[in-house]
């Protein structure tokens, strides 16, 4: 209780204070490619002015990298079964990275990337015809292990990375080809999915696939609900299966303010024993990112009651930088769409939180968390390499941390680690 009286005790005195009104030049500055020595200087003096080691690759980083490169190894040596085992072996176990990424959706990541990378390059150049080759070969291997869903999987994600990359790369006229094309996918994927049970088998990775291909589909809203209960049932403990959940109930995709309150609240009872009432704030969080209407139905205070319980649960620094991160960055500027002066008051209280976290959790930068915080200035970011994106994220973790530390004039002290 002491922790969640002083927590809020820190919100109401902070309460009130103005975003960084320059975060868009920050970001745009941020965005260079390459950095003089005077930058890179200044940056490490704020480092260690802050006591905050910028940390080259994550543990996290380094986790999610190694299953990545392990699923696609097992492809390129042809070694399905060892593949399809490993995927439902690490499903099974509900097994995940120190950041709490699903490590069997890791190992169909990097197993599907041989085929979709070539797609997604070839729509976006528009160099060259999209081939087509290698998922009809995923075809043949999935036809000859046909009770292994690890495979399956695979496949299934395949013709969704494509159907989107076939959604996202369509141009602004003459677009139908392009969407039919993404529909076509996602009905084989749809198709290839439900040869399989998901409750039957126990098999959170096979219901999060089944949410996955929800856009492709007919009145979606008709199942999203269901479907996402019957995935967080399976794996209550993977957060990113709560964070798409409220995503997808945003009126841009399939409900609405009313029912992301609703299930929100619903999710903390379904996840209470695992994450407290943390299981509200993760509904929200990819929803206030990107609506700025999706403030209008949140309990700030339920939100910040969440983090508290999150944080109890969960202390590694991967979770720290992401919440730092999203407060202290997404939120600093509104969401896109109509913000009302209910919803800035809700946002800034939240802002605000970010001190709290800084002061109790935070003992290391994760530069790519930061970089995915901030907003996007240009289409052309998704492009960036790592080394852009760690430099870009390094750069605005720094000089947003340092200008909170001194709009605070020394109202916290760092705890040695």
């Amino acid at each position: 209780m002491y922790t969640s009286n002083k927590f809020f005790r820190q919100m109401r005195l902070a309460f009130g204070r103005n975003s960084s009104p320059n975060l868009t030049a920050l970001i745009q500055d941020a965005c260079r490619k390459d950095r003089s020595a005077e930058i890179q200087n200044e940056l490490d003096a704020l480092s260690s002015t802050l006591g905050l080691p910028v940390i080259k690759q994550s543990e996290e980083e380094l986790e999610r990298a190694w299953y990545y490169a392990r699923g696609q190894k097992l492809v390129r040596q042809e070694n399905w079964e060892q593949l399809g085992l490993e995927i439902r072996q690490f499903d099974e176990m509900r097994a995940s990275t120190t950041g709490g990424t699903p490590i069997a959706e890791l190992l169909t990541r990097g197993a599907r990337n041989d085929v979709v990378r070539p797609i997604e390059l070839a729509l976006r150049d528009r160099t060259s015809i999209p081939s087509t080759e290698g998922i009809a070969a995923y075809h043949d291997i999935n036809r000859t292990h046909p009770k292994d869903y690890g495979i399956a999987l695979v496949l299934a994600y395949a013709h969704i990375d494509a159907g989107w990359a076939w959604h996202d790369y369509a141009p602004q006229t003459g677009a139908d080809n392009f969407l039919k094309t993404f529909q076509r996918h996602f009905k084989i994927a749809h198709a290839t999915l439900n040869e399989f049970d998901a409750i039957a088998e126990s098999a959170p990775a096979l219901a999060a696939a089944q949410c996955a291909v929800l856009p492709g589909l007919e009145n979606p809203s008709l199942r999203v609900v269901e479907d996402y209960e019957d995935l967080i049932d399976l794996d209550p403990t993977t957060v990113r299966h709560m964070r798409n959940f409220g995503l997808h109930l945003l009126p841009a995709w399939f409900g609405n303010y009313e029912k992301l309150e609703t299930e929100a609240r619903k999710t903390i009872d379904r996840t209470k024993d695992m994450w407290g009432v943390g299981g509200y704030t993760w509904m929200y969080f990819d929803a206030l990112t990107c609506d700025a209407q999706s403030f209008e139905k949140l309990d700030p205070d339920l939100f910040m009651e969440g983090m508290i319980d999150i944080f109890d649960r969960r202390t590694d620094q991967h979770t720290a930088n992401l919440f730092t991160a999203f407060l202290a960055l997404t939120l600093a500027q509104p969401a896109p769409g109509r913000e009302s002066n209910i919803s800035r008051r809700k946002r800034l209280k939240l802002h605000e939180a970010a001190d709290w976290i800084v002061e109790s959790h935070l003992r290391e930068i994760h530069p790519l968390l930061w970089s995915d915080a901030a907003p996007r200035m240009s289409e052309t970011e998704a492009d960036h390499s790592n080394e852009v994106s760690f430099m870009r994220g390094e750069e605005l973790a720094l000089r947003i941390l340092f200008d909170r530390k001194s709009m605070t004039h020394g109202a916290f002290t760092r705890k040695s680690a």
